[in-house]
Order: structure tokens, then C-alpha cells, then sequence
């Protein structure tokens, strides 16, 4: 059992890599296999399609990023911070490219994929309205000034600032994923104001 585990472990790891560098689309099960040693019937035996395994990695991310924001929410401080550290725990526990993948996935063919996917859509949601019930709340507790705006735009606004690391963040680029988190916390809740 504890070799199986570390199998599915590495087709997960390489499957990954290869989506990140590749593309989802332009990977094939070859590929995969190739990358971890197997023959692509060996790989059915753990993943009957691309599909299974881009699950398999977007999952546990959400469950990481929705675990870690509830922590935050827990906690007793001020809504600045709470912003603050949820925009961190963001960017630091969900992989955008994970999510890019995921978006670009949402329809497919065969009912037990769609039933995945639909769980992730579901998780996906479960997330926003944490951010919605956050923002909403601290709107009509007056902690926020911008109580005028839909509470869904300004949820919007941040997921999709935080969102947007995966269309130029590099890894081993000029910034940390903490200070690119400090950077964006300036932006939602200072805004950019004209000297």
C-alpha cells in the first residue's frame, strides 16, 4: 500500500510540473508516464485521465487555502489584518496555475469528471462566500469606508487581483510571494491616490 501511495505521490508531482511548464492541454498521458518511469497502461492504473489527475492536485490545494482563511477569519483582530493575513495566506497556500488549469477545464464529456469538477466549483464558491460574509459584515459594521460598493465587487476585486500571480508571477522572480502580498494589501485597502 505504501508503494502505491508513493507512485500516485510521483505521477502527482511530475503531472504537475509538466502542467505548470507544458500547458494542461499540451500534455499528454505519454508524457506523464515518461516522466515517471511507467508505460502510460501502467499510469491507468492509478489515473484513468488527465482529468483525474489535474483534480487530484487542484483539490488539496482549495482545502489548503479555504483551511488556512478560516483560521484567519478565527482570529481576533481588526478587518485590516484579517485582509491582510487572508491575502497572504492566498497567495502563500493556493497555486494560481492550479486554479488557470482548473478554470480552463470546467466542461467535460465524462459524468464522474463533471461531478469532480463540480466539487471543485463548489469549494471555489465556498471560498468567495467566505471573503463575501467577511467584506459584508465589516461593510455594515462601518469598518470599511467603501460601504457603498457591492460587497460581491470588492470579494471579486481582491480573488481576482490575488488570482492574477499566475499570468506573470516567476518563482525565483525580484519578489517574494510575502512581499507581493504586502503590495497588494496596499492596493485594496489604500487604494492608489493622486499627490
Amino acid at each position: 500500500m505504501t508503494r502505491k501511495f508513493k507512485r500516485r505521490e510521483l505521477i502527482l508531482a511530475q503531472a504537475s510540473q509538466l502542467f505548470m511548464e507544458k500547458g494542461f492541454a499540451a500534455t499528454s498521458l505519454e508524457d506523464i508516464a515518461e516522466a515517471v518511469g511507467i508505460r502510460r497502461e501502467s499510469l491507468y492504473y492509478y489515473y484513468p485521465g488527465k482529468y483525474d489527475l489535474l483534480y487530484d492536485i487542484i483539490e488539496p490545494q482549495i482545502a489548503k487555502v479555504m483551511a488556512g482563511f478560516e483560521k484567519v477569519i478565527g482570529q481576533d483582530t481588526d478587518i485590516r489584518t484579517t485582509i491582510e493575513r487572508g491575502i497572504a495566506n492566498h497567495l502563500n497556500h493556493f497555486n494560481a496555475d492550479y486554479l488557470h488549469m482548473a478554470m480552463a477545464v470546467r466542461k467535460n464529456s465524462r459524468d464522474e469528471v463533471e461531478q469532480k469538477f463540480a466539487h471543485l466549483r463548489r469549494l471555489f464558491k465556498d471560498y468567495e462566500n467566505l471573503w463575501l460574509v467577511l467584506l459584508s459584515t465589516a461593510q455594515k459594521e462601518r469598518h470599511l469606508q467603501g460601504h457603498n460598493i457591492p460587497p460581491k465587487m470588492l470579494a471579486y476585486s481582491i480573488l481576482g487581483l490575488c488570482n492574477s500571480l499566475s499570468s506573470w508571477y516567476k518563482p525565483d522572480g525580484e519578489m517574494s510571494l510575502d512581499q507581493i502580498a504586502r503590495h497588494y494589501s496596499r492596493i485594496i485597502l489604500d487604494g492608489i491616490a493622486f499627490a
